[in-house]
């Protein structure tokens, strides 16, 4: 009788446990497993799992365009440098973003400038999350 209990007990609160996911986890979710771009639902709205960078980078490939994204990751590379979690392959992705504009490869600088960028805004979260569960690094 108790093992039937607690079977009904976890199929009524199933549905609690999925109508309560976060919209991250559903946008990550959905990007995992179809990839960029997938249109997932959340609340019964639809949505495609699109970064922020890569929806910015979605531009006609012009020397301005590149020249804009680039500005834009160095200065998310700037602001989490600052916090100091700057990631070591940021900078490098940055130049080579830089090379590929010289070389007038716009598309090429876009797609690496917002890459770069993600990373940066990635270090920021990064930061935020060590600030609020830095006592999970305290030995016991």
């Amino acid at each position: 009788m108790k093992k039937a209990l607690i079977f009904v007990a976890a199929l009524a609160l199933t549905p609690t446990f999925v109508a309560a996911e976060s919209f991250e986890n559903a946008y990550l979710k959905a990007r995992a497993m179809y990839g960029p771009g997938a249109v997932f639902e959340w609340n019964g709205n639809q949505y495609a799992a699109i970064h922020e960078e890569e929806a910015e980078a979605d531009v006609a490939a012009t020397a301005e365009n590149a020249q804009m994204m680039i500005d834009k990751a160095k200065a998310k590379n700037k602001e989490v440098a600052e916090l100091g979690f700057e990631w070591k392959l940021t900078r490098g992705i940055i130049k080579d973003a830089e090379t590929a504009l010289a070389a007038g490869e716009y598309r090429k600088a876009l797609d690496l400038a917002a890459q770069a960028k993600y990373h940066a805004r990635m270090g920021i979260k990064q930061y935020h999350y060590s600030q609020s569960n830095w006592q999970a690094s305290v030995p016991q």
